[in-house]
């Protein structure tokens, strides 16, 4: 609120209008609602000049602070309503306007036909007591701005002087605009003509909820059909209600379940991983267990050749004893038939060892390219991470360099400006002094000519002659300067922006029509002298007619020095309007500021996002530290059951050897029988 009074008396002296203490006051007590920070600007019962209106009116273009504005009883007149609609036309945050009583008609009924036509966020708007419906072009033109309309919910026309073709138009708008929920046209002269159109206009528009026509001469049977008619349309209303709120519900819901499944597909990517570092381990260890069993097997094949080698000897020993024992044939064979079936069962049981080996060779080959496969997934989403921690340092260091870069323009811009006012100064202080030395050579000059024609007339003559050369001297002057200053005008316009291009064109036609304004006063001056050469022969016999001439000389000094007068005005209102661009420049620095200040604040929520990332990433390690220590505890123990596995295979293989051992010396001592 502070900040609105502050621009309304700061615009209020830019413009020379002497604020008005009753909206200073109103400005005062107005407060912001605390929810939305956003207040009510109640200027009810306070008699607002045009000036005033226009001040409000461009400070409302671009306001955000009010949300509600209420100007009932205010006499604001055709202007005043044109420039408080010129404003809202862009303003983005007024919600609802009261302009009850106003006496508002003509002009300014169409030119709030266009602000409804352009706004885009009023939802009520309150013309009570107004003449809205007097001229019936400019109530048509409201109309269409009203059907084109695409936010307003609450209209109220009351007394309003509205007749049936007002209402016509009224129809028509209301067939175009799907968005107004509530029309009050109550005591207007609607009548029966315009009641049967506003009762069409219900056949299409199926939106509208509340319509009051009470004190429109309209005869009950047409106002009876607009109720059922505005009955069923509030029936749509509730139920399309009733169906945005079970959408939203059901879109909130399914928004939770989002979220849940979210949470539940976090949850089971957290197991699958923890899944995949146990499976890395068992991998480990059934690769360690896999060289263990080759190991195994290769001492139980040397154990085999061994024993083959072994019953080798035993066969050459017992075919010596056939050659020199015939008697123990019988008993060889027995023995022998002995050794195949030990023979058969050991290679039975080899064989299926062999089998069970494979079998488990080939689950842990499957295990070991399972995981594998999930060590290459999770090894690709580790570098997905880095890529992604990359990239936002990436996108830090620009934003850093952006922001530098944006200091630097600003810096610029700012040295731009300031030369450019030092060299507007500087030109505008020479023209004044060019002006001012021209202005006192004229008066001299006429000095001279007026002294000249009382002395004589033949010096006179000469006088005239000698001033027509300096003319046209100071005339080709001029016109030298004049082009300089083009060519300055032209090099400063192809250096400078499209808006300071504009400003500077402005600017040079303001030069050359005060270049053109001093050479037609010259050409004036000219065109004098040559008629007083021609009346220099009459100037004998007609003194009278000279004294006459020295009195118009004097009245064409007189508007001169007027014309001086206004040029100083002139340039008086170009420095005004060059302070107001340097202000509307600071601000636009002032709002880069704020921009590079909003890039900072974001670079420290991207920092924090950044720490909370590496903490979240370090806490992730040390929960994975803690599972490979488990993983090893189990490492161990199974170390150690495959130990006990050995320990138990050596032993079976001791009895074997054993058993072996004592069929081979058995079989000798049989052979004395």
């Amino acid at each position: 609120m502070d900040e609105f009074r502050r621009t309304y008396i700061q615009l209020c002296k830019d413009y020379h209008i002497e604020p008005q203490d009753t909206v200073i006051d109103q400005l005062k007590g107005s407060q912001q609602s605390p929810r939305s920070g956003r207040g009510c600007l109640n200027l009810s019962a306070t008699s607002l000049t045009v000036k005033t209106c226009a001040v409000i009116g461009k400070i409302l273009a671009t306001d955000r602070c009010f949300n509600e504005i209420r100007l009932c009883d205010c006499m604001i007149g055709e202007e005043g309503v044109k420039a408080l609609a010129h404003g809202l036309i862009t303003n983005t945050t007024c919600k609802k306007l009261d302009l009850k009583g106003n006496n508002i008609r003509g002009k300014a009924v169409e030119s709030l036909g266009r602000m409804l036509k352009q706004n885009k966020t009023l939802l009520s708007v309150c013309l009570e007591w107004n003449g809205l419906g007097m001229l019936d072009n400019s109530f048509a033109i409201f109309c269409d701005g009203l059907g084109s309309n695409t936010t307003l919910n609450v209209l109220d026309l009351r007394n309003n002087q509205i007749n049936h073709e007002g209402a016509t138009e009224l129809a028509t708008a209301l067939k175009r605009n799907p968005i107004l929920r509530s029309l009050d046209v109550r005591w207007n002269n609607v009548g029966i003509v315009g009641g049967r159109a506003l009762l069409k206009s219900l056949q299409q528009n199926k939106t509208i909820a509340r319509l009051e026509l009470a004190g429109n001469n309209i005869p009950t049977d047409i106002i009876r059909a607009i109720d059922t008619a505005i009955g069923h349309n509030a029936d749509r209303q509730t139920l399309s209600n009733d169906y945005l709120e079970r959408t939203q519900m059901l879109s909130s819901e399914l928004g939770q379940l989002k979220r849940d499944k979210q949470m539940q597909v976090a949850d089971l990517m957290d197991k699958l991983d923890n899944q995949d570092d146990v499976l890395r381990k068992t991998a480990r260890s059934a690769s360690h267990r896999v060289g263990q069993l080759q190991e195994t097997l290769e001492e139980r094949k040397v154990a085999f050749n061994a024993l083959a080698a072994k019953l080798s000897m035993t066969e050459s020993e017992l075919a010596m004893a056939e050659t020199k024992v015939t008697d123990l044939g019988a008993m060889l064979m027995k023995s022998r038939q002995e050794n195949a079936e030990l023979n058969t069962s050991l290679h039975q049981q080899v064989a299926h060892e062999k089998e069970e080996r494979a079998t488990l060779e080939g689950r842990l080959l499957k295990e070991i390219s399972e995981s594998h496969d999930r060590n290459i997934s999770l090894e690709a989403k580790v570098e997905d991470f880095d890529r992604k921690c990359r990239q936002q340092q990436q996108q830090i260091y620009e934003l850093k360099e952006q922001l530098t870069h944006q200091q630097a323009d600003s810096t610029l811009n700012i040295a731009q400006i300031e030369e450019r006012l030092q060299k507007e100064k500087q030109k505008h202080k020479e023209a004044t002094r060019d002006f001012e030395t021209i202005k006192q050579k004229e008066i001299s000059r006429v000095r001279q000519e007026t002294e000249s024609i009382e002395r004589s007339l033949k010096e006179r003559i000469q006088r005239l002659e000698t001033q027509r050369i300096e003319a046209d001297e100071e005339l080709s002057r001029m016109r030298q300067a004049a082009m300089q200053d083009r060519l300055q005008a032209e090099e400063n316009l192809i250096q400078a922006k499209h808006r300071i291009k504009t400003e500077e064109e402005h600017k040079c036609r303001q030069y050359e029509d005060k270049l053109r304004a001093t050479q037609v006063s010259k050409e004036d001056l000219s065109k004098h002298s040559d008629h007083q050469a021609t009346l220099i022969t009459d100037l004998q016999s007609k003194t009278t007619t000279q004294i006459l001439e020295i009195e118009n000389l004097k009245r064409k000094i007189d508007t001169l020095n007027q014309q001086v007068s206004g040029k100083d005005n002139e340039i008086q209102e170009v420095v005004g309007k060059v302070r107001l661009e340097v202000d509307q420049e600071r601000k636009k620095v002032e709002s880069e500021r704020q921009q590079q200040e909003e890039l900072k604040e974001r670079v420290i929520k991207l920092r924090r996002e950044i720490t909370d990332l590496e903490s979240r990433h370090e806490a992730d390690i040390q929960d994975k530290e803690k599972e490979t220590q488990i993983l090893r505890d189990k490492l161990r123990q199974r170390d150690n059951e495959l130990m006990h596995i050995r320990e138990d295979e050596a032993r079976r293989a001791s009895m074997l050897q054993s058993a072996v051992m004592a069929y081979v010396s058995g079989s000798p001592v049989a052979t004395p029988r």
